[in-house]
């Protein structure tokens, strides 16, 4: 959802600009196609009054032609009209096959040569040579904004008090026409020019320099706006890309990046690799340095990957120290010897200050053939899943030592499959009581016999059959459907307790587990009482248990929920003690009725001489502060014999017996009892 919010503003960033850019490109081209028109056609009508002119001269000239050629020979009506035109004027005659019969001027026009000929009405113009020789450019032909040019060219560059600039020639050009014959034997052509000076387009000329000054400023001004715009939208597609942790880009460009690279035609045959970057205990970090120093080794990560990423990967920061990367193997189609060098610089990024750094790799198998259906099935490929995949991989080998590299396989595809079916089923099972109680006796190692019994949860599925709780229970841990199981169970031991009590049964106390989720409800012990008396069960043979770690939360609220549940007399067990970082100011400041001593007190190398040190003063320190002992996990003679001379009150493992269902646990007290 995120994802689709960041597309759909930098696209209406993209889309805000494209009104001021067509708006400004409109007014340009208007005020550059409406002047140039303008200019064109006044042009068009100032030329063709002229030739209009002309033709008329022509009539005139043939006219006068005719009556002479009639009375006499036709050498004496062409020596007239050469008298009439002067010397401004030219005049010749042609056979009818373009041979020249009579000439005024030396050099006769090149009648030969068409391509210039403009057909005005039922005449022929065509432009003579200019004073260089060249054939000059028409004056029709020109286009209009050379005949604009022309006619700024032509004002004066300084003041002129007496308008001298009017009389300056913008187009001067001599054109050959023919005069109107009747006899088709010959041809006759006279020479007369199309002039056009400034006072003909006088009005023309400063409206267009007019227009162009008012013009300068709303142009200049709408093109500021839209490069304003251009520079605010790309400002904010920054912002909009920008991690404000380590100044780079963030998780929104790296999608956008990643894709735009994994789906260009020549990246389709490539393998990639998509890479978790993680920095283990980054919290821990801030909380002894300060979050001040925090970021600034978060900026220095980045700036190393910036330095070290090669063209055509990108990366980019997740969330708190873990960076995204896009990474292209080597020859070999491997990155883990890249990653392990990478790994290894950033551990000594920080000078006296030794960082610890995982990274899983997703990768992203090359195309077989790059055609379009190809290139489509990587566009749908979902850039966050991939990084998802590689953390599952990283997370893998999290609590082991040696271990830095992983690369995402079947076995963790199986993970998160079980993962995903698992939370497919856990509210139907939980609505079809699929969750089933089953009970692991204590025994009291002075006698031997049963003194209580802990309540474990089994997964009888009708598809999988028994699933163990370390299958389940730290998946529910993780999408807080733990807090729903624990329910379930108190309910059933509470249920049971009142069962056993209505059939008259000796009653033994039960423990349950209660998950550390559960203390974030302020009301929980309200919640646990109104679930155990709803089956009318006595609350002092419920134990509760909590693991070590939910010591370490809130110390005010637990000790406020702890005291209303021993108030409403239910008794406290610290389950799992010594397993993780134990706090003594737990046991001193919590009212704690049982202690349960982990098992791995009694297993691996701390079962000896030293553990027995450690195993006999906790024992010892418990019963000075008033506590039970539960020893659990016990499975040898030589065990229980030694906690039962440490004063032990009560042992659970397999020793005397595993976890059972409660029909058959029901038996074994009978004959215990």
């Amino acid at each position: 959802m995120k994802q689709k919010k960041q597309q759909k503003a930098e696209q209406f960033y993209k889309k805000s600009i494209w009104p001021s850019i067509v708006l400004f490109l409109i007014f340009l081209g208007s005020c550059t196609v409406m002047p140039l028109t303008f200019a064109n056609i006044f042009k068009e009508y100032l030329l063709d009054s002229q030739m209009a002119g002309i033709s008329e001269d022509a009539e005139k000239l043939g006219q006068l032609f005719l009556p002479r050629i009639e009375e006499g020979d036709f050498s004496e009506a062409f020596s007239f009209l050469k008298m009439y035109l002067g010397e401004e004027n030219d005049i010749c005659a042609t056979d009818a096959d373009g041979r020249i019969l009579w000439q005024f001027r030396e050099t006769p026009p090149d009648f030969s040569r068409r391509e210039r000929v403009r057909l005005i009405d039922e005449y022929e113009f065509m432009p003579d040579k200019d004073e260089t020789g060249k054939k000059a450019q028409s004056a029709l032909t020109m286009p209009p904004w050379q005949f604009l040019l022309r006619c700024i060219e032509t004002l004066p560059k300084k003041y002129d008090k007496g308008r001298q600039w009017l009389k300056n020639t913008i187009f001067h050009e001599y054109y050959w026409v023919e005069i109107p014959v009747q006899d088709e034997s010959y041809r006759l052509y006279y020479r007369d020019d199309v002039l056009l000076a400034q006072k003909h387009v006088y009005f023309l000329t400063v409206g267009v320099v007019m227009e162009a000054a008012f013009l300068t400023i709303p142009i200049i001004l709408l093109l500021f706006n839209v490069l304003s715009s251009i520079a605010m939208q790309k400002k904010m597609v920054n912002l909009l890309y920008l991690d404000n942790d380590t100044g780079g880009k963030n998780w929104a460009h790296f999608q956008q990046r990643s894709k735009k690279i994994l789906c260009q035609h020549r990246n389709l045959g490539i393998t990639y690799a998509v890479v978790n970057l993680h920095m283990e205990r980054y919290q821990d970090y801030c909380a002894c340095y300060g979050s001040g120093e925090g970021e600034e080794l978060l900026k220095k990560i980045y700036g190393y990957l910036n330095v070290n990423m090669e063209s055509g990967e990108t990366f980019a920061r997740f969330a708190n120290a873990d960076f995204g990367i896009l990474m292209r193997p080597d020859a070999g189609g491997q990155c883990e010897n890249r990653l392990k060098k990478i790994l290894a610089e950033l551990t000594g990024i920080q000078k006296e200050r030794a960082l610890s750094f995982l990274a899983g790799i997703y990768m992203i198998e090359p195309q077989e053939e790059k055609k379009m259906h190809e290139a489509h099935r990587r566009r749908m490929l979902d850039i966050d899943q991939a990084y998802h995949f590689a953390s599952a991989a990283r997370r893998t080998i999290q609590d082991e030592k040696g271990r830095h590299v992983q690369v995402y396989d079947q076995q963790i595809l199986d993970e998160q499959l079980w993962k995903m079916k698992v939370e497919e089923r856990m509210e139907e099972a939980l609505l079809n009581q699929e969750f089933q109680l089953y009970l692991q006796p204590k025994y009291n190692p002075a006698d031997g016999k049963m003194a209580g019994a802990e309540a474990l949860v089994r997964w009888v599925s009708p598809s999988e059959g028994m699933i163990a709780p370390y299958r389940f229970i730290p998946v529910f841990e993780e999408n807080g459907f733990i807090t729903r199981l624990d329910d379930y169970m108190v309910s059933a031991v509470a249920k049971l307790q009142s069962s056993w009590k209505i059939q008259g049964k000796k009653q033994v106390p039960v423990s349950v587990n209660i998950s550390r989720a559960n203390f974030t409800r302020a009301d929980l012990a309200g919640h646990i009482c109104h679930l155990v008396d709803s089956y009318g069960a006595d609350h002092g043979m419920i134990e509760l248990e909590l693991t070590e770690s939910a010591f370490f939360g809130d110390k005010q609220r637990l000790r406020k929920i702890l005291g209303e549940l021993k108030m409403h007399g239910f008794r406290i067990s610290m389950d799992d003690f010594g397993a993780g970082y134990s706090s003594l100011n737990s046991l001193k400041d919590l009212p704690i009725d049982v202690l349960k001593l982990d098992m791995d007190f009694f297993r691996g190398s701390g079962s000896g001489k030293r553990g027995e040190i450690v195993v006999r003063e906790t024992i010892r320190l418990a019963k000075n502060l008033d506590m039970k002992v539960v020893a659990e996990g016990i499975e040898h003679k030589e065990q229980v014999e030694f906690l039962k001379q440490q004063g032990c009150d009560m042992i659970q493992g397999y020793y005397y017996a595993k976890p059972m269902p409660v029909s058959e646990f029901e038996q074994m007290a009978e004959h215990d009892f």
